[in-house]
């Protein structure tokens, strides 16, 4: 707390006018004019934290015809708070604690006049800085490939708050203490950011990656920032170093794009040569005053840094802006062309697809007739195709019948055989019979009787033996029907496999093989046709003998012919295998054997249609498998899975 006295004498000019006496300061205070208390601004105490917050109150009149020498004493005590150390480094004017000003009323309206001036050019900057903002971001909308719109739009939108913040802080005649302190280092802020963005809007818009001194750039932002918040006092200093740089790299880059000769490149070098201009004119100005000593001509101009801020700002941003509407107005020309040349060339596809379809149309109505002709064609193929596949398939069958018969016929001619050796030995037995009854040689007799009875004793036997393969053979044939009815798959395997064994035999007198089974005891019996399964069978046992009698015909010494087949019973199925030690299948058709009408066999040997027959009565008429398994030159397993329920 303390006291400030000054004494003042005014002109004698000025003592005949009212004058003017204008208090600021950042605390408490009480003014006395010549004694008198003329104004009181909160309480004045020797406390500094009790010092309430300061107010700004309107100047004081002196009145006219005052003394020649006046007095003025304050007494005055400072506010303690953070938002002192902020300012703008212009003049320091945040950090003075106490103003007193004596004006004369023409230079109050001077002064209202200016700020009013300054209210207006800063209220048009922000205005046009808004606008190019809001068009700006709608270029970006619709054509996002240009960043250099989005950039140029944070650099619009962060004048324009600049702008701002210079309305209100000129507007608003006595301001709250934080707002006066803060908007002043807001504007300074806002401004450099703004350039910043001027800078990354230009690397955007010539195509040129940031470097180093983009980033030093920012740098320069934060430690405006830094110093601003730290009370420095050369924090203009540091702005106007700032704001040098960013011109310099600015003109650099927009040198450089004039350099690559960049379309539309000098519009962008004219807002900067403006500026350049300015200062030019400005500098020789001076100079030449200076020289002749005489006034400036531009000293107003110079002076009002109001309107050299606002060159600053509009030339180059009213030259990128164009520089960018200029773009934005040659793509638009571009795609025009472009769209009509994409009218053209639809109007030119749509005749050329026009006359396509007309001779699409004539060619389908040919196409249509030869279809119907190919169509007939192809039918009178199909049941051509389907005859001679019927003709096969039965074909396969009488092959099958052919074989099962001929084992049938070898398995009957060993009793036949038996029955006429014996009946011939019989009717020589009677002969001699007769010979010894007529001699009645008693003893004799007996004897022959005895041979004949033993004989005929032979023949009902080997003759019981052909009536039961017949027998049998008829109730296979009874069963192939197509109803199921429990089978004995062992007795099954067994018996056609020697009948196929019997009918190569009788096709092949020379041919000799090993038979080996492997039935599993008390095997259930399987829901199954005895006939179709028979014929799989035989099948199966018929290529296996084919494969081992090939095998032997290549003289390969110690080579005995061995076929094999096996039975057992694992969870919920029955299983069948028969193998071989014949030539094999190769690897190369091994997937195929089971397709209709494939065949390993030379011409004239097989249909192709055994396996295929029997993997569809496995597989579709019993619900089961058939798979095959082969080593070329060793061997082949086929192995049928029966489940225990099928036909059920």
């Amino acid at each position: 707390m303390g006291w400030v006295r000054l004494r003042f004498r005014p002109a004698d000019s000025l003592r005949a006018r009212a004058l003017r006496l204008q208090v600021l300061g950042y605390g408490a205070w009480e003014v006395y004019l010549n004694g008198r208390l003329v104004q009181r601004s909160g309480t004045v105490r020797p406390n500094p934290s009790q010092v309430p917050a300061p107010e700004q109150l309107p100047a004081i009149e002196v009145p006219a015809g005052g003394p020649a020498t006046q007095v003025l004493a304050i007494r005055f005590a400072p506010w303690q708070s953070g938002l002192l150390r902020l300012g703008t480094g212009n003049g320091n004017t945040a950090r003075t604690l106490l103003q007193v000003r004596l004006r004369a009323e023409a230079q109050v309206r001077q002064q209202a006049a200016g700020q009013v001036v300054a209210a207006l050019v800063s209220s048009a900057a922000a205005a046009v800085f808004g606008l190019l903002t809001l068009l700006h971001l709608a270029f970006f909308r619709y054509y996002p490939r240009q960043r250099a719109n989005l950039y140029f739009a944070f650099f619009s939108l962060a004048l324009a708050l600049s702008g701002l913040t210079a309305v209100v802080q000129w507007g608003v005649a006595f301001p709250p203490l934080a707002v006066a302190v803060l908007l002043p280092f807001s504007q300074t802020l806002l401004f450099a950011v703004g350039y910043v963005w001027a800078v990354r809007a230009l690397y955007a818009l010539f195509g040129f990656r940031p470097g180093w001194v983009y980033k030093g750039l920012w740098g320069g932002v934060g430690a405006l920032l830094v110093l601003g918040l730290s009370g420095a006092t050369y924090l203009g200093n540091v702005l106007a170093l700032l704001i040098l740089v960013t011109i310099i790299e600015l003109v650099r880059l927009t040198v450089r794009a004039l350099r690559q000769r960049q379309r539309g490149a000098w519009i962008v070098g004219a807002g900067f040569a403006v500026i350049l201009l300015v200062i030019v004119v400005l500098t020789l100005s001076a100079l030449v005053s200076q020289l002749l000593r005489v006034p400036n001509p531009l000293q107003a101009l110079s002076s009002g840094n109001w309107a050299v801020g606002l060159l600053f700002e509009l030339s180059p941003a009213l030259g990128i802006s164009l520089f960018l509407a200029r773009e934005f107005a040659l793509d638009s020309q571009l795609l025009q062309v472009k769209l009509a040349e994409v009218e053209r060339l639809s109007a030119q596809t749509l005749a050329q697809e026009q006359e396509k379809q007309a001779l699409l149309a004539a060619q389908n109505e040919t196409l249509e007739q030869q279809v119907q002709q190919r169509t007939s064609e192809l039918q009178r193929s199909l049941t051509d195709l389907r005859a001679t596949q019927a003709q096969l398939i039965q074909k396969e069958k009488m092959a099958s019948l052919g074989e099962l018969t001929a084992g049938i016929a070898h398995e009957i001619q060993n009793p036949l055989n038996f029955v006429n050796n014996f009946a011939e030995v019989s009717a020589e037995l009677m002969a001699e019979l007769e010979e010894a009854q007529a001699a009645h040689d008693a003893e004799e007799v007996t004897a022959l009787a005895a041979d004949v009875r033993q004989n005929l004793g032979k023949i009902t036997e080997h003759g019981r033996r052909a009536a039961a393969i017949v027998r049998g053979m008829l109730e296979h044939s009874r069963q192939s029907t197509g109803e199921r009815a429990p089978t004995d798959l062992n007795a099954l395997c067994d018996e056609y496999l020697r009948l196929a064994y019997q009918g190569l035999r009788a096709k092949e007198k020379t041919f000799n093989a090993t038979l080996q089974t492997d039935f599993a005891p008390g095997l259930p019996p399987v829901q199954a046709v005895a006939g179709d399964l028979g014929r799989v069978l035989l099948n199966l046992f018929g290529n296996a003998f084919y494969a081992v009698q090939k095998r032997q015909q290549t003289g390969e010494p110690g080579y005995a012919p061995t076929v094999t087949v096996s039975t057992q019973h694992t969870e919920g199925r029955v299983e069948i295998r028969v193998t071989d030690n014949g030539t094999g299948i190769p690897a190369g058709v091994l997937g195929k054997i089971f397709q209709p009408f494939f065949t390993t066999k030379p011409t004239g040997e097989g249909t192709g249609l055994g396996l295929s027959l029997s993997h569809d009565i496995i597989a579709q008429g019993h619900g089961g498998t058939l798979a095959v398994e082969s080593r070329e030159g060793e061997g082949t397993t086929f192995c049928v899975g029966l489940p225990l329920g099928a036909g059920a």
